[in-house]
């Protein structure tokens, strides 16, 4: 790991030494820039002629809308490094840096990832979805460097380079590398995810076009857990501590190419400067993903172990290959509001066109020719899918802000699935907070179950199904509080013919009907230099048959915050995490899907994570003991059936900032 990190430090370093092409004192900025994306505390002015600045967006739905984002550069929240518990209070975890994840939360559960398989490993994942882009009067570079205790025993180490800047007041270039690899705790449990991403965006008054790659590899050892959860009482070392599985990986890989563009039709706005402001009033949309995926699970036990149920292929069958190829073209037609009426609102309408193609082993696969090639008895389905949809929409109103589309697909294998979404967010006063806000969303769909859920064939697992259309009708409404940092959420779901993964790891459907309630609040107590942010979440679920939730879940991070010698920031605080006892989701190695068990609850631990983050000017450190709960606590540390959490074990990380 250390050899790779320095190659790419030699081929980065030239990218850093380019001198700025092009770079102008008359920045101009565009419509979706963020002015103060970063604090003015983490900034030190220069002094130079070009202040530093950073806009930074995401896009969505195909590139018809932008929203602006803040660059991360708190402090708070530095020590909460892993991709897993960034946006969870607690999940069902396989208990190493790398490894598969299931969030606790229903109604935090939607996903970016096409590939049925991936899912559980998306927290680790970069995709078009999730790009972030930016505009910049400087460079900037982020440097994330993080590693255990002892890295030559139970080692973990992470390594991050990202870099962006503008060619010119119009065009940005982004290049985003992250390497992760964790030796693990336990016998057989190495993990490695990497992704590299490469992506540009130009934005000017009529036009704008973004564009990339991103590839994302994960390698995986799959020990199938303890044989008993009871060994990690026997006081022994963890990688003494048997395992279901001693000789088995996954290995994914997931590769997407992508363009959006946008040409807009508008005029000018005279305001009296040298120049008038472009008022856009009719955009045309293209939208082009290619997205290919593949598993390749592969097993080489000793003859005789009993882990897997069933074995349809016979000893000498060793490699799963699974893939997933898929074409997505989307032209969409889009009038803008007019900011200055109060009726005025937004309109769309779009078409779309999927081509997907799934390979899996056949049914009776009696010969292997390794796992990279395709010249074994397979299957292959060839699928396609038209769709058309629009929305309406009113983004800069001060009464109220909304959006609602919709999608229908009329021709394919998705023929028949509707899709109905609105969001209202109205402003209104919380206790003196004029900044506070009423969001209410809600969704009506008729979903076609995934590819995979319909067929699907391997060495230990297939099924051939005929799932119906899910139906489900989701209401959630939030009211956020920025100045008494208040968030307070319920959510509401009524599902017919519910998917789920049935006791033997099997996508099976229920035609019972299925209600799931939940509330959330979230809020920031401090007194002086002390804070205390809780979190906390109820859920509850009508027919605990189908769905595995536990009944409460919370967060609480508390901490001190000072300043030693004017300059050096400093956070010291404990964080916990807890839910109550249930039935939690067994995983299976050879498909990697979280699955229902009943045989044992788990639940009923803190885990308690002791930390110290430390700024010094563009430079931020933290020092963590993680599940400290292990030295003095009497418990199962267990999310995850026969996958223990980490014991105690020591973590640090650093991250340099570089704008100018």
């Amino acid at each position: 790991m250390s050899r790779k990190i320095l190659y790419i430090l030699f081929l980065i370093l030239p990218v850093l030494l380019i001198p700025e092409l092009g770079l102008t004192q008359e920045f101009e900025e565009f419509e979706v820039d963020q002015r103060g994306g970063m604090d003015e505390e983490e900034i030190e002015e220069e002094k130079s002629d070009i202040k530093p600045y950073i806009g930074k967006w995401k896009i969505s739905e195909n590139g018809a809308f932008s929203d602006s984002t803040k660059l991360d550069t708190i402090l708070d929240t530095y020590q909460l490094y892993h991709p897993v518990f960034k946006n969870a209070l607690t999940v069902s975890y396989a208990g190493n840096y790398g490894l598969p994840a299931l969030n606790n939360d229903f109604f935090n559960r939607n996903s970016n990832v096409d590939f049925l398989f991936f899912k559980t490993r998306e927290a680790y994942l970069l995709s078009p979805q999730n790009i972030e882009y930016y505009n910049t009067r400087t460079p900037f570079t982020r440097l994330d460097f993080g590693q255990s205790g002892n890295k030559a025993i139970k080692h973990e180490t992470r390594f991050r380079f990202f870099h962006t800047r503008n060619v010119n007041q119009y065009l940005n270039l982004t290049l985003d590398i992250n390497l992760a690899k964790s030796a693990g705790q336990y016998n057989s449990q190495e993990s490695r995810n990497n992704y590299v991403a490469l992506y540009s965006s130009y934005n000017k008054d009529n036009l704008n076009i973004y564009g990339g790659f991103i590839t994302n590899t994960v390698k995986n050892q799959e020990n199938g857990g303890l044989t008993n959860d009871s060994l990690i009482f026997t006081g022994a070392e963890t990688e003494l501590l048997n395992t279901n599985l001693n000789n088995s990986s996954n290995h994914f890989k997931g590769t997407h190419y992508f363009v959006n563009g946008e040409y807009k039709f508008g005029k000018i706005i005279e305001t009296g400067k040298d120049s008038g402001n472009f008022r856009p009033i009719f955009g045309i949309l293209l939208d082009s993903k290619y997205d290919r995926f593949k598993q390749i699970f592969t097993e080489e036990e000793e003859p005789g172990n009993e882990f897997f149920k069933n074995t349809y292929y016979g000893d000498d069958y060793t490699t799963d290959s699974i893939r997933l190829f898929r074409q997505n073209n989307v032209i969409q037609l889009k009038q803008y509001e007019n900011a200055n009426r109060k009726t005025s609102f937004g309109k769309r309408a779009f078409l779309g066109i999927d081509f997907v193609a799934t390979v899996t082993p056949g049914r009776d696969s009696t010969s292997y020719a390794g796992p990279d090639t395709l010249n074994y008895e397979s299957i292959k389905h060839n699928y396609s899918n038209l769709y058309v949809g629009g929305g309406i929409f009113r983004q800069t109103g001060k009464f109220w802000t909304w959006n609602f589309d919709g999608a229908i697909y009329l021709i394919g294998a998705k023929a028949g699935q509707t899709e109905l979404n609105g969001i209202i967010s109205k402003p209104m006063r919380v206790f003196g907070d004029s900044l506070a806000s009423l969001v209410i969303t809600g969704s009506l769909n008729n979903t076609v179950a995934d590819y995979f859920q319909q067929e699907f064939f391997s060495n230990h697992f297939r099924w051939e199904n005929n799932l119906s259309m899910e139906q489900s009708m989701n209401v959630g409404g939030s009211i956020i509080s920025p100045k008494l940092k208040l968030k307070l959420s319920g959510n509401y779901s009524l599902i017919n013919n519910y998917i789920y993964n049935n006791y033997e790891g099997i996508p099976s459907q229920t035609d019972k009907e299925i209600l799931i309630l939940s509330a959330f609040a979230d809020k920031d107590f401090n007194y002086r230099n002390l804070h205390f942010r809780v979190r906390a979440l109820w859920q509850q679920a009508s027919n605990e048959d189908f769905v595995h939730l536990p009944t409460f879940s919370g967060f609480v991070s508390a901490y001190y915050k000072f300043v030693i010698s004017k300059v050096l920031f400093t956070q010291i605080g404990v964080d916990t995490r807890y839910n109550t006892l249930y039935y939690a989701d067994a995983y299976s190695p050879a498909t990697g899907l979280f699955y229902l068990q009943n045989k044992k609850k788990y639940g009923n631990y803190p885990y308690i994570d002791v930390y110290a983050n430390l700024r010094l000017k563009r430079t931020i450190v933290f020092f963590k003991m993680l599940n400290v709960g292990t030295n003095f606590l009497d418990g199962e540390y267990i999310t995850t059936p026969n996958y223990p959490m980490p014991r105690s074990t020591f973590r640090f990380g650093i991250s340099w900032l570089f704008y100018d």
